[in-house]
């Protein structure tokens, strides 16, 4: 899964730090971050078009277009990029309220600021959109992510189980992982397990709500206790 992020700031240092910030969670995590950065309003807008970014940590004082006239002008082209501003003030928070902005981060931003904001996004944005669109005997079906309890692979044919019912597609495990969010989790070679399903690990099997077990290889046990670990912080 890529993120695309735009960090707009005049300032090259404070470029620099959110740059830096997003690099530490991006390794922290199983994702993978798009970064593009301009020095102002007006050269956010020159290199706008359709769907290249999914957010914009966005300053507002700026020389030339500031962050809020950027901003408004952003929202009449595009109501789908997440804007956070990132300013000394917070003296414009009714204009980030109309331009539904996603977050107001007050500078100086601590790692932790990027943290929670990327944290809110992968749950609240990406994965709650995350589905599978699927090719069956039957015919095409599309299944949500957060439905599937885990996938198993046997031969050339994977296994989809949601609480409901198992689907059987001809595609390989690693195709179907591409397409899914930062809540499935490689216990196994044959195994990918939703993390929002487990409720505690039992020596090598990943225990989830309503009985199922999905096993856990040897080498992944300790992968899998940090990866258990780090999910339930996110979400609590």
């Amino acid at each position: 899964m890529t993120i695309s992020i735009l960090i707009c700031d005049d300032l090259p240092e404070a470029r620099t730090t959110i740059r830096r910030y997003l690099r530490n969670y991006e390794q922290s995590h199983d994702i993978e971050l798009d970064l593009e950065t301009a020095a102002d309003g007006a050269e956010l807008l020159a290199m706008w078009r359709p769907g290249r970014w999914d957010m914009i940590f966005l300053d507002i004082f700026m020389p030339l277009i500031d962050g809020v006239e950027a901003a408004r002008r952003l929202r009449e082209v595009d109501d789908k990029c997440e804007i956070v501003f990132a300013t000394t003030s917070r003296e414009h928070g009714m204009e980030g309220y109309e331009l539904h902005a996603m977050d107001y981060l007050t500078k100086p931003i601590a790692q932790q600021d990027v943290d929670e904001v990327m944290d809110w996004y992968l749950r609240e944005k990406v994965e709650q959109r995350s589905e599978l669109h699927l090719r069956t005997p039957e015919g095409e079906e599309k299944v949500r992510a957060l439905d599937i309890r885990y996938i198993e692979t046997r031969s050339h044919t994977c296994l989809i189980h949601t609480a409901d019912q198992t689907i059987t597609v001809r595609r390989r495990i690693d195709e179907l992982a591409a397409g899914l969010d930062t809540a499935f989790f490689r216990c196994h070679k044959s195994f990918l397990v939703n993390l929002r399903h487990v409720s505690e690990i039992d020596r090598n099997l990943f225990l989830l709500h309503g009985g199922d077990s999905v096993p856990i290889s040897a080498a992944n046990i300790s992968r899998s206790k940090s990866a258990l670990m780090a999910w339930q912080t996110m979400m609590s």
